[in-house]
This record gives C-alpha cells, sequence and structure tokens, in this order.
C-alpha cells in the first residue's frame, strides 16, 4: 500500500473516534503502541487495534530514514484489520522492522526483549519484541500464550 494512502487510511480511521474524547497523547516512541498491539494480539483481542496502529504511524513519522521504519509503517496498516490472522500477519512485518530498528538504537531496547516463536505461521516461525518478562504470544495467543524462545538482540535478525 503506498505510503500516502495508509497515512489517510490510518488518519481517517482515528478521526473517527466518538465526540468527546479527549486526544490521547503522541507516543514518544513506536515501541510503546507496538508492545500494546502485541499485548492485544497475545490475548486474542482486535479492539483498539486501530487507534494503537495509527498511533504507531504517527510516531514513525519523524524516523521514516531509519533502518526498519517502513516495514513498521507497512505492518501498521494491516494489523488494523478486522480479522486476527491479518492482523498477526502484519504485526509480523511490524515485528521485523522494529527488530531492526531497536538494533541499531540500544538506547531504546531497555526494558524490552526479542522473542521467536518457531510454530508461528505454520511453523515457519516468526519474532517480536516485548517487555523483558514471562513470554507473551502474539502469534498464537492464549491457545500458547507462553510458546517461544527469547532472543539475544545481537542474536536477532535484522
Amino acid at each position: 500500500m503506498p505510503r500516502g494512502i495508509l497515512l489517510t487510511f490510518i488518519a481517517a480511521v482515528a478521526c473517527s473516534s466518538e465526540a468527546g474524547k479527549s486526544a490521547q497523547p503522541a507516543p514518544s516512541s513506536v515501541v510503546q503502541p507496538y508492545v500494546t498491539i502485541q499485548e492485544t494480539l497475545a490475548a486474542d483481542r482486535l479492539d483498539k487495534l486501530s487507534e494503537l496502529s495509527a498511533q504507531v504511524v504517527v510516531a514513525a513519522e519523524p524516523l521514516q530514514a531509519e533502518a526498519g521504519i517502513p516495514e513498521v509503517v507497512a505492518g501498521a496498516g494491516r494489523v488494523a484489520a478486522q480479522d486476527i490472522d491479518t492482523a498477526r500477519a502484519g504485526f509480523e512485518k511490524m515485528s521485523m522492522g522494529l527488530i531492526s530498528y531497536l538494533k541499531t538504537h540500544s538506547d531504546q531496547r531497555t526494558g524490552y526483549e526479542v522473542v521467536f516463536c518457531p510454530m508461528a505461521f505454520n511453523n515457519k516461525g516468526a519474532y517480536w519484541v516485548q517487555k523483558t518478562g514471562e513470554i507473551i504470544n502474539p502469534y498464537h495467543g492464549m491457545m500458547m500464550l507462553h510458546c517461544g524462545d527469547k532472543v539475544a538482540w545481537d542474536k536477532a535478525p535484522g
């Protein structure tokens, strides 16, 4: 999806929230809304994915020249889908981009780790970034919530 169309889509979704709600402050990094998306998918939910995807796009805008950010933005458009399989596929693209970005910005990795689930996407496997701690799998959700292996940042792809 071309970037201009994606930004228009995300902006339209973000503006379609109920009148009278106060505007959410823009996230200070792409990591914050990304992790909320990861936790939402792990709970097998879709609620607020459109808004969270819009937050990712807004936070990524000034970072467009950075490694991995175009993939993060492209994946954000798919995460806003109304079915969980499409959202998870978009999240995988976001994850690979975010890992690339964070590998070059070690100052933003504090409190986060990379995890790999070898069974995701019919045993193709997939990576993600999450808060440090217990594994919370966004690809299998509640069915296999703790499936995955932690990966050192220097061993992660990207």
